[in-house]
């Protein structure tokens, strides 16, 4: 219609729902820091919170809802034409909350490589964006859990 309310209000809804994951994220950086699990560049300190981190991540590569969210991202005019009658700050959300199905586990690894290592942080936002493209994405999702898992599995040994 040509008014910008509708607009902001889903990005309202999308940044409400990572403001939440925000405020979790900073949280479990903060216990795992004052835990003595982090190092000063947010990176783990625990090469058994590396493994568990990674291999969590790697197995959630491999869910139903890491499926059904990345369906949804890889098909967003869909999700807008099926959810059009929710209005704009209904959608918001729910388009945040299938945002954050398809990236938390991978953002959680930011604990692994470091939060402030901006090579790491380049790198997993490079997978995440590779991963939601329609044709690069698929034959992506499956290899990177099993990179995941292998390297979880595998960092205890290469100490």
């Amino acid at each position: 219609r040509g008014a910008p309310g509708p607009f902001w209000r889903l990005v309202g809804g999308i940044t409400a729902v990572w403001v939440g994951f925000a405020a979790v994220a900073a949280s479990a950086q903060m216990a795992l820091a004052q835990a003595g699990l982090l190092g000063p560049w947010g990176g783990s300190a625990s090469f058994a919170l590396s493994s568990a981190l990674l291999i969590g991540a790697g197995a959630y590569q491999f869910t139903p809802l890491k499926s059904a969210c990345l369906s949804k991202c890889r098909a967003p005019l869909a999700f807008f034409m099926s959810r059009w009658d929710a209005g704009p700050w209904r959608m918001g959300l729910v388009l945040g909350a299938i945002c954050l199905g398809c990236c938390a586990a991978l953002m959680g690894l930011a604990f692994v490589g470091g939060a402030m290592n901006l090579a790491f942080m380049t790198g997993a936002m490079a997978l995440m964006f590779l991963e939601k493209l329609p044709e690069v994405g698929a034959p992506v999702t499956r290899p990177l859990g099993l990179g995941l898992i292998a390297a979880g599995l595998a960092l205890p040994f290469l100490t």
